[in-house]
């Protein structure tokens, strides 16, 4: 039984030739970064008038902490599962900046906030999920910002993007020897786990796994990405991983639309890329059938653990994103789809 899911291993390109660079080419020339905290601290860097910011409430800590870092006072709107996402967004006065956050790869509608904006306010747009999307941004949005890690194997990644300028203050420094070593050596290690080498430890590659995000979460200011992970992005087939991720998306809507404890976030119409398919899991069950996953060896996240900040959403405690990128196929969905139903009625 192979896993599904948890971090990437190794992947070697077959060719390093320069590809058609499926979300850089639809967005403006912006500047590689270290993670996708280094993105928003860097247009924070370039944006000297933000002194309030209004932050979705359903969101991840690290989006939250280069505000934080800045100094910048931050309030939340409120983003909630009824029946479908619902997004109410309320700009006061006060407010200097609004940070809108795609979600999982489907279309969702900024509303109009023209007004905001004549009066001087800041649009930052988080394409993280939208970056393999035909749609990746919102026209209003002035700057762009994403991490890149949550794709493709790399050792780090984050983008930004001034639109219609450049970034003036953007970081030069490389990450550390030790961090870049780390990372890859876990890579390499996993690569070899799930070859079936038996000779290699899971705990010591999930160990270096977390020294590295923990040396990450720790160190992501005013750095750059390295060259490693510029490489692959330059060269990386994103085309067909775009359309694995829809083939397998749509396998496990196919397969789950009649369990009876779960619901999608999203209707299927409204998939562009998938960087997951988020389920919204009824009746307390959530914890549960994510156990019985992992006990299957099939690893699927929480979006998020909830942030050090007082924001409600009650997507935290109900949401569950399952796995469908391009290491996997059709039969893998059906496995996930067969832990999900079973003693369900529908495997």
């Amino acid at each position: 039984m192979r896993e599904i899911g948890s971090e990437f291993s190794a992947e070697f390109l077959e060719s390093t030739e320069v590809k058609k660079r499926l979300f850089i080419s639809k967005i403006d020339k912006g500047e590689f970064v270290f993670s996708g905290r280094t993105a928003i601290e860097t247009v924070l860097m370039n944006e000297s008038s933000i002194h309030k910011a209004l932050l979705p409430s359903y969101c991840c800590d690290s989006m939250i902490e280069p505000f934080r870092k800045s100094g910048i006072e931050v309030e939340f709107y409120t983003v909630n599962y009824i029946e479908s996402i619902t997004i109410d967004l309320n700009v006061e006065s006060d407010v200097d900046c609004v940070l809108w956050c795609n979600y999982f790869g489907f279309n969702i509608s900024m509303p109009d906030l023209s007004a905001f904006i004549d009066r001087g306010g800041i649009v930052i747009e988080d394409i993280t999920h939208s970056l393999y999307s035909k749609k990746q941004f919102h026209e209003q949005s002035q700057y762009l910002v994403a991490s890149l890690r949550k794709w493709e194997p790399l050792l780090c990644g984050g983008y930004c993007s001034a639109r219609g300028k450049r970034l003036i203050n953007i970081p030069h420094e490389r990450p550390t020897e030790w961090f870049l070593r780390k990372k890859k050596e876990a890579m390499l290690l996993k690569n070899k786990y799930i070859a079936g080498e038996n000779n290699i430890s899971k705990p010591e590659f999930l160990q270096m796994y977390k020294a590295a995000n923990e040396w990450l979460s720790d160190n992501y200011s005013n750095l750059a990405i390295d060259e490693y992970s510029k490489t692959y992005l330059r060269c990386v087939d994103y085309a067909n991983h775009r359309k694995r991720r829809i083939e397998n998306a749509i396998v496990l809507y196919n397969g789950l639309k009649k369990h009876s404890d779960i619901e999608f976030l999203f209707d299927i119409y409204d998939m562009d890329c998938p960087l997951f398919v988020p389920i919204i899991i009824k009746n307390g069950k959530r914890d549960e059938l994510r156990k019985k996953l992992i006990a299957n060896e099939i690893y699927c996240p929480v979006h998020w653990p909830h942030p050090n900040a007082e924001c409600d959403s009650n997507l935290y405690d109900i949401e569950l994103s399952l796995i469908c990128d391009h290491r996997y196929n059709e039969t893998d969905m059906q496995r996930i789809i067969n832990v999900l139903c079973e003693n369900n009625g529908e495997e």
